[in-house]
């Protein structure tokens, strides 16, 4: 009997996934209807977002075989041929190595790099046209390719693309081109390791990538009819890129082929990478279009949740809606929270004087009255109480309900997928049709993802002359306990800080741990949606939080919170000048591939 392919809610990555089961159970967002629009689109979101899964629905061979009530919509509304084109590893790291190297000229490596990825992307493209010519029976993007012109389009490509296919047909082109990436990549590895004479290098396509998939395309479109046909490039986690293979493609959204459609998948920081301050960069807004994974409302996040969690408890023979499956905190009663902090907490009690606030009149307040008041600062107070008495305890065994029920459970997720389904494939294991999910478990499941989280965030190791910060989650750890005081410490505080700007001269010794922090989702960008990707000199003007899944584990209120200063809200120009800088420049480790 052979294996079953894992579906979606069984794998923590959709690259593993074959196409049948990612269409099997793929969610349709306004993430997705906006990426699936004719225009250039850079889709920005740290590990674990789902920019992978997005991507991977657009690419032809996904298109051909969706089957849901929404996929005829789509392939009726999407007129581009779509090709998707993964970070290869393997190219990865010997890139690294060679662009870290002396042992050949800078220009010969960048030579060498370039042609690797060109063929990488080349090779997909084929991939996608013999796709397309495979059925010929009319479903999506499919077409009719008479032996002569195959053979005629084999030579005229091979011929562009510095190749010997054995045969003329697309199938031979494509084993070409893989024989081709293995040929530059051993070569490399000679390189590397000097069994090598440099001058004899294999002959490879020269010049820029998108004049040589420009000029494919237009020879490909001559050959299938297809005079004005548009080709979408959908490149994935180009994080992984080295910054001379990403600036290019960035740069070609302004002014580019105009049969060549971009969307490139990025994670929110990249050191040296431009989108709109250079003359010739593109404009967002009017080149390219901006799709941010990461802050989503909580409208289209719930929405999103809903039918992703739905679907996992579905196929665990639980029919309900979601919610009813989770156990709710009580509702809370303001008179007693305040009552109950007013008599141990003089700061807060002060807090109501000040504002004329009668516990024994909360219930007659109106909203023109001190109902804002008194809504704007309940939550910290029920929070605040809660600490209060647990430090009376010296000991909490678990956080406040205040964290619990479904839609905070999904707000503490951030709505990322990946985390969503490593938590809900554990606890949909609890409840049955009779049984809710009580709120003890919803806590202790938040508390295991935490965990796991943790132990991936320490092995992001910081570069601290210092050595008080020794990885990303040292970091999140300083900030998180910083951000606490302003609820359980001496003084009762309205308006907690929450938002972190990073504006003085301090916060500069921060900017690559930041990254870091914002690659792995440890941080979350609360700029405008335009404004969600940053390189070094853009950070002064990034604003952002703390991801709330922490938010439990530190007992901070899950809202944005008011802006603090990095630099100021760690302690100052003495604590920060010895650090922050990231030990490893790939600022998103394979690691979060664990998440």
């Amino acid at each position: 009997m052979s294996k079953r392919a894992p579906s979606i809610y069984e794998s923590f990555n959709a690259r593993t996934l074959s196409n049948d089961a990612l269409c099997e159970t793929f969610i349709v967002s306004e993430h997705f209807r906006n990426l699936a629009s004719p225009n250039h689109t850079i889709v920005v979101g740290p590990r674990g977002s789902g920019k992978t899964t997005l991507m991977r629905m657009l690419q032809v061979e996904t298109l051909k075989i969706w089957e849901d009530q929404e996929s005829e919509e789509f392939r009726k509304k999407i007129s581009f041929s779509g090709v998707f084109i993964p970070t290869d590893r393997l190219w990865k790291n010997q890139s690294d190595k060679l662009s870290g190297s002396n042992i050949i000229a800078d220009h010969e490596a960048k030579s060498l790099v370039i042609a690797s990825f060109t063929y990488h992307i080349l090779e997909r493209l084929t991939q996608t046209l013999i796709s397309r010519t495979k059925s010929g029976d009319g479903s999506f993007k499919s077409i009719s390719l008479n032996k002569s012109n195959e053979a005629q389009l084999t030579l005229e490509l091979a011929k562009t693309w510095k190749l010997k296919p054995n045969i003329s047909s697309l199938l031979s082109l494509s084993s070409a081109i893989t024989q081709k990436k293995k040929e530059i990549s051993d070569y490399i590895s000679c390189v590397l390791s000097n069994t090598v004479k440099i001058h004899s290098h294999p002959e490879r396509v020269e010049g820029d990538i998108i004049s040589t998939i420009g000029a494919s395309i237009s020879l490909i479109n001559n050959y299938i009819s297809e005079a004005d046909g548009k080709w979408c490039f959908l490149f994935d986690e180009l994080e992984l890129a080295p910054e001379e293979i990403i600036q290019p493609l960035v740069d070609s959204m302004r002014g580019g082929p105009e049969n060549i459609i971009l969307k490139l998948s990025l994670s929110p920081y990249h050191r040296e990478l431009i989108v709109t301050n250079s003359p010739l960069s593109s404009m967002k807004n009017q080149d390219i279009s901006f799709i941010c994974l990461t802050g989503s409302s909580v409208q289209d996040g719930l929405e999103f949740s809903r039918k992703l969690c739905g679907n996992i408890f579905s196929k665990n023979g639980l029919e309900k809606d979601i919610e009813e499956y989770f156990e709710q905190p009580k509702e809370l009663s303001e008179e007693a929270v305040f009552s109950e902090l007013a008599s141990k907490d003089l700061d807060f009690k002060a807090y109501l004087h000040k504002n004329k606030i009668e516990i024994e009149k909360i219930k007659l307040y109106k909203e023109e009255d001190k109902r804002p008041t008194i809504r704007k600062v309940k939550f910290i107070a029920n929070l605040r109480n809660y600490y209060l008495k647990a430090n009376q305890r010296a000991s909490r065994k678990q956080a406040p309900s205040y964290y619990a029920g479904f839609n905070e459970i999904c707000k503490a997720l951030e709505y990322n997928p990946r985390m969503l389904i490593g938590v809900m494939n554990k606890i949909s294991k609890k409840a049955s049709n009779e049984r809710k999910i009580t709120i003890s478990a919803q806590l202790t499941a938040l508390s295991e993802m935490h965990n796991s989280y943790q132990d991936l965030l320490q092995t992001i190791a910081i570069d601290s002359q210092g050595n008080e910060l020794r990885s990303i989650y040292d970091l999140v750890e300083a900030i998180g306990k910083e951000l606490s005081k302003d609820i359980s410490g001496e003084k009762f505080i309205a308006e907690p800080k929450g938002v972190i700007t990073f504006r003085t001269k301090i916060s500069g010794n921060y900017v690559e741990a930041i990254g870091f922090a914002l690659n792995s989702g440890a941080l979350i960008i609360e700029n405008d949606k335009d404004e969600s990707l940053f390189n070094k000199n853009k950070m002064s003007t990034a604003e952002c939080r703390l991801s709330y899944i922490f938010s439990h584990k530190f007992g901070i209120l899950t809202n944005k919170g008011r802006k603090v200063e990095l630099g100021r809200l760690l302690g100052g120009e003495q604590k920060s000048a010895n650090y922050l800088r990231p030990v490893d420049p790939l600022l998103t480790p394979p690691q979060m591939d664990l998440l």
